[in-house]
């Protein structure tokens, strides 16, 4: 699949999608963001000395925006906030989580991760949760970021499904022959080390097995004892945070 095909396909899921169109609200969408919602409490929290005090806020690959207004309301309620995702009819449905969370996005529009409408140096805190490795474009999408990033500012990719070289095409193969809406992609945190010197940032991976979504159990435990003998996530799949700044 080319880019313009994947991209096509990313933009039309928030169309066509039984649960998550524009159309309606759904309980099954409700009940999966809230879900969501929990694990995302748990990274803002982890990395609140990154998020506390931001004036200025940028989420891309936003897709609903939940995760923006969840941050308005309970972490920085005074903040600017702007939300872009690749997909218009996944931005027209911030409205509903606007309503719930009783926030107000001060701006939200569709963006390209590698195209953002912003002037240079405008934001604190640029964040996406569980949607980086679906931006093929990475190293654009970074020096992208990079600008409009302000000099003290950080970025947060928060979630990522990762693993070294070695078992990323066997990890590839694994993670789309699951059921998904679209397609799927791992982050290789050596690639995304030289990525990140290309682009001239400064780049931490931290590896975050002990909280996870997963519901399978055989996974579940898999994740468990990845926490429990951390040395092997860098060889094996796994889930990180990474962390940018100028």
């Amino acid at each position: 699949m080319n880019l313009k095909e994947k991209e096509k396909e990313e933009i039309n899921y928030w169309r066509e999608s039984e649960f998550e169109s524009s159309e309606r609200f759904t309980k099954e969408n409700f009940l999966n963001k809230m879900q969501e919602c929990r694990h995302f409490d748990y990274k803002a929290n982890k990395y609140a000395a990154f998020i506390r005090n931001k004036t200025r806020v940028l989420e891309v690959g936003a897709g609903q925006g939940w995760a923006s207004c969840f941050l308005k309301k309970y972490y920085l309620p005074e903040a600017h906030f702007t939300v872009t995702d690749i997909s218009p009819y996944a931005i027209q449905s911030i409205a509903y989580w606007e309503e719930f969370f009783r926030v107000r996005i001060d701006r939200a529009y569709a963006a390209k991760s590698y195209e953002i409408d912003a002037e240079d140096g405008q934001f604190g805190l640029v964040f996406c949760y569980a949607a980086a490795h679906h931006f093929v474009l990475l190293e654009e999408t970074l020096t992208e970021l990079k600008r409009v990033l302000r000099d003290d500012g950080h970025i947060l990719f928060l979630y990522e499904p990762t693993c070294s070289a070695l078992f990323y095409p066997l990890h590839y193969y694994y993670v789309n022959k699951m059921p998904h809406s679209t397609p799927e992609d791992v982050i290789v945190p050596s690639r995304m080390s030289a990525i990140s010197q290309r682009a001239g940032l400064k780049y931490r991976n931290i590896y975050d097995a002990h909280q996870t979504l997963i519901r399978s159990i055989p996974l579940g435990l898999y994740f468990r004892m990845l926490g429990k003998l951390p040395f092997l996530q860098k060889a094996l799949p796994s889930s990180s945070d990474l962390i940018f700044r100028k």
